[in-house]
């Protein structure tokens, strides 16, 4: 009895491993990634924009009123209504985000497991075991082609954080430009560096 149930655990195991595998594998032939995207705080603060991405952590975010661009190691948070750019250092900003992140070091410092939704979409479910990281635990959506849909995070405080991506369209022609920041005379800099 305890040998089949061992077996069953390392089973679960090895197809959990290998769902992370396969994300990572796609990740690896992904060069960068556009998508629509909702965000929102504890079920309110709702924001949406565009995401993009490019090997291996620049992003950029399109709202409303800012522009976020980030080239892994600096982040311009550019606030078009206040003509302003506040930048800073990627280790410095709690706020900073990062795909490979998720896709790396989370499941490394976190007890994961997986639930089945449909015949080709998974939630796999991440419970930090790591103290350093910065949430409780978090919950990944991937869809038949082991692309993240939806990540749903809930902090210590019992806070969450969701984002939604949709019409996800990955090697695209974008220019690698849109992840520099152009200097603006316009723009007061605000430099925390």
């Amino acid at each position: 009895m305890i040998l089949l149930f061992l077996l069953i655990i390392s089973l679960f195991q090895n197809q959990t491993e290998t769902l992370i595998k396969k994300i990572q594998e796609k990740f690896e032939i992904t060069n960068n990634l556009k998508a629509e995207f909702v965000q929102s705080a504890n079920n309110v603060n709702v924001m949406n924009g565009k995401f993009y991405f490019s090997q291996k952590n620049n992003y950029r975010i399109e709202l409303e009123k800012n522009t976020i661009i980030s080239d892994g190691k600096t982040i311009w948070n550019v606030d078009n209504s206040k003509k302003k750019v506040i930048i800073s250092n990627v280790e410095d900003d709690p706020l900073a985000f990062s795909l490979r992140e998720y896709i790396y070091d989370y499941p490394k410092g976190c007890k994961v497991t997986e639930e089945k939704i449909d015949e080709n979409n998974f939630i796999i479910f991440l419970d930090a075991t790591d103290s350093n990281f910065n949430f409780k635990n978090a919950k990944l959506w991937i869809n038949s082609d082991f692309i993240i849909t939806k990540i749903l995070i809930e902090d210590f405080n019992g806070g969450n954080f969701e984002f939604r991506f949709s019409e996800i369209n990955i090697n695209t022609n974008l220019s690698p430009s849109i992840f520099n920041f152009q200097e603006n005379k316009g723009l007061k800099i605000i430099d925390l560096r």
